[in-house]
């Protein structure tokens, strides 16, 4: 061989090795570039936050009791994206009605702990029974769970129908419709590189439009973006949409309706998240639910139309 031809062979070569290398190295650059998870959710990180935190046997728990110490409990569980300032509207009218309010952050999510887990129903029905335990809350207690905090609830109540005493489910879930969106994120690998390159943002966008009509829009946003930035909130996101989380819970919707529990069923009509058809699902296996159906009311009605949702949930409760 020449030495014109064995130059050219080596200068071939070099050519397809610096396009392998591209090809390898610039997917790492992008996934590093997006990593926006830079603080650590410490002792240190809680104290400016502030707020009040329990040591759970799978974590730090986000929460807040408030109101009088001998009313009834009431526990707020907010859904998949909005932590627990999602009910901030609910609180204040709940204590004027004499009832003790308990709300908190699911793992994964605002500013409880993100542990490596497989975010499934029993994890966070595991959360909520260890929250009441560990604050000594043992009679029976009022849920009220939005989305996939209603999906909880159910799931807690067919677990331990005992510790639960009324039920109101706001646009619950029942089975995720749009379990489409989530399935390019379950395989190795690349679910890692897409929930961090377009699946914390997704959820950014779908929480501040949930809030957009709360005075206090802006500001949610904020809260939104800066939980985001504490390490696990993505591994924690990604671990709940390979779980069963958002799987059908239609047999703890069975459960739940041969138990003669007392429950209210809040859906509105604009609701792009569930669909008519879910709801009356639900309300097929729940016998004797009090459903209440808002006109012109979306995904997040407690925020849209919350003196409508306190009195309907004040009422219903007492």
């Amino acid at each position: 061989m020449s030495d014109g031809k064995k130059r050219h062979g080596w200068r071939n070569a070099i050519i397809i090795a610096v396009v392998i290398l591209v090809v390898i190295i610039t997917p790492l650059l992008i996934y590093a570039s997006a990593d926006i998870e830079k603080k650590d959710l410490d002792d240190a990180a809680r104290t400016q936050q502030g707020g009040s935190y329990v040591k759970l046997p799978d974590g730090i728990t986000h929460y807040e009791l408030t109101g009088p110490e001998t009313g009834q409990v009431v526990v707020l569980v907010h859904g998949m994206s909005v932590p627990m300032y999602g009910w901030d509207a609910q609180v204040e009218p709940l204590m004027q009605a004499g009832f003790r309010v308990l709300r908190y952050d699911m793992f994964g999510k605002g500013y409880s702990d993100r542990p490596e887990a497989d975010y499934s129903l029993a994890f966070y029905r595991k959360q909520l029974f260890d929250l009441l335990n560990t604050l000594k809350i043992q009679q029976p207690v009022d849920l009220v769970g939005h989305s996939l905090g209603a999906g909880v609830v159910i799931d807690f109540t067919a677990n331990y129908a005992e510790r639960v005493k009324d039920i109101v489910l706001i646009a619950p879930m029942m089975n995720y419709e749009n379990e489409s969106s989530i399935k390019p994120f379950k395989p190795p690998v690349l679910g890692e590189f897409l929930v961090r390159l377009i699946g914390t943002k997704i959820l950014a966008d779908r929480a501040a439009q949930g809030m957009q009509k709360s005075p206090q829009a802006a500001e949610y946003a904020k809260l939104f973006k800066e939980q985001m930035q504490y390490k696990g909130f993505a591994r924690a996101m990604l671990a709940m949409f390979r779980g069963d989380a958002l799987a059908d819970h239609t047999a703890n919707y069975l459960t739940v309706g041969k138990q003669g529990k007392k429950v209210m069923l809040i859906w509105g009509t604009l609701d792009d998240n569930i669909k008519s058809q879910m709801v009356k699902d639900i309300r097929t296996t729940l016998p004797g639910v009090n459903y209440q159906e808002l006109e012109a009311v979306g995904h997040f009605s407690q925020v849209e139309v919350p003196d409508k949702i306190n009195s309907l949930v004040i009422d219903f409760l007492k």
